[in-house]
């Protein structure tokens, strides 16, 4: 896609120096000017009176105010003619309330004001609110129909990027399909999203091959496609192409959900494990350790020749206790099938049976070892939490006591106060604690 960079910064001395010639356009060098290509701007562009006191982002649809200190901005108000002070005082109150969030405010006064617009439109954006960024696009389009701020294509590319993620495949389909001829940036990957959504798998795949270095995102998307098209075998080549990528628990576990057999399946499932630190995610994979392992040892008991019950890890986890760490339990779930296995290798008959008999006792009295630490901990809590809410009623009783006598006090006070006045016949009958 054909893109180009624009970007106002100009020194003080420049800015005084178009000033004083106000039909002057601000003319910046082709050099490269902070890593991104500078354009020329003139006074023809919609909003110039305004626009000459942002930093324009071309490749981007993003302006940014340029925010003075104190000495500098005195020394650029001086130069300026009335008409160009009062420009400036009005982008700065404007500006002000940007910076402090006030939306409603800024949308409500000044509702076409557009650098207010196209800031807003980046807030919604960073906000995840791609509806209300689709319509403050809509008004940004509207306020420079020739494109003269920002380009078609750049616009064209912000605004199918918007159709995408509201789910409007086919409109943002029609915008990127105006590029498919000179592909650059991101066009192939933006049209597989497209056809993804459409539900046309074949297209988005068609797509996604046309890109010669795929992001990780564009593998994502391949991984994705193969899963939902139930393709194992080409899902688990793009798992290991993510892997590569990236390696963390989820793609290790992506690899482990497409390998073919229970071997590798056991193998990623334990490299996972030991890339996270998340209760939740060593629970989830240490059910599908548990469940392969023991596959494996039932496998490996059922071509003995003599019957033998063979040790089950779940039925001793179903046992313990809830307040095991996830530390712990991995370290004795390992543990357990890593005895059962070599039992295997060094036992038959008699021996066998005999060492699962123990194995199986070990860990009855590992469980009930935890059962009676776990209920003493419980008591312990139960009795902490007696003695604290018997504080607490002794408190309470304490401050009703305080409370009684403060109000008997008074109640003496105003009996006293009371009796010396003859016209009361009976003071205690006024008195409202009686």
């Amino acid at each position: 896609m054909k893109k180009f960079s624009v970007l106002l910064f100009v020194s003080f001395l420049g800015i005084f120096t178009m000033l004083q010639s106000p039909l002057q356009g601000i003319v910046i060098t082709a050099n490269n000017v902070g890593g991104q290509t500078a354009k020329t701007y003139n006074a023809s562009m919609p909003y110039s009176n305004y626009l000459k006191f942002y930093i324009i982002d071309g490749e981007r649809v993003k302006l940014t105010f340029k925010h003075l200190n104190e000495e500098n901005e005195k020394k650029f108000i001086k130069n300026l003619s009335k008409n160009e002070k009062q420009d400036y005082k009005y982008a700065k109150k404007i500006q002000q309330l940007i910076d402090k969030g006030a939306w409603g405010e800024v949308l409500y006064k000044y509702p076409t004001f557009y650098p207010a617009l196209v800031q807003y439109y980046n807030n919604c954006i960073e906000k995840n609110l791609y509806e209300e960024a689709l319509r403050t696009m809509d008004k940004i389009r509207m306020a420079d129909r020739n494109y003269l701020i920002f380009s078609k294509d750049v616009i064209n590319n912000e605004l199918g990027t918007l159709y995408i993620e509201n789910k409007q495949y086919q409109k943002a389909l029609e915008v990127f399909k105006l590029y498919e001829n000179n592909p650059t940036g991101n066009i192939y990957s933006s049209m597989a999203k497209c056809y993804y959504g459409l539900g046309d798998y074949q297209n988005a795949l068609n797509y996604l091959g046309k890109i010669r270095n795929k992001k990780y995102e564009d593998n994502e998307l391949v991984y994705t496609i193969y899963l939902e098209k139930n393709d194992i075998k080409n899902a688990h080549k793009a798992a290991i192409t993510l892997n590569n990528q990236r390696y963390n628990f989820e793609n290790l576990m992506r690899i482990q959900k497409t390998s073919q057999n229970d071997s590798d399946k056991l193998k990623y499932a334990y490299q996972a494990r030991n890339t996270t630190m998340n209760e939740a995610d060593i629970a989830m994979v240490n059910k599908i350790i548990a469940d392969l392992e023991q596959k494996k040892l039932d496998k490996q008991l059922s071509t003995l020749k003599i019957f033998i019950k063979a040790p089950n890890w779940e039925y001793f986890r179903n046992q313990l206790p809830e307040n095991l760490t996830a530390a712990e339990l991995c370290q004795k779930q390992d543990e357990f099938f890593r005895t059962a296995n070599q039992y295997l290798v060094r036992y038959d008959g008699q021996q066998l049976t005999n060492a699962f008999y123990s194995l199986n006792q070990d860990y009855m009295n590992y469980v009930l070892a935890k059962k009676e630490q776990y209920y003493k901990e419980k008591q312990a809590e139960a009795e902490q939490a007696m003695l604290e809410m018997q504080a607490q009623q002794q408190y309470i009783q304490e401050q009703l006591i305080q409370q009684q006598r403060m109000q008997n006090y008074i109640r003496m006070q105003r009996i006293q106060n009371l009796g010396n006045h003859a016209y009361y016949s009976n003071p205690l009958m006024y008195d409202p604690f009686w």
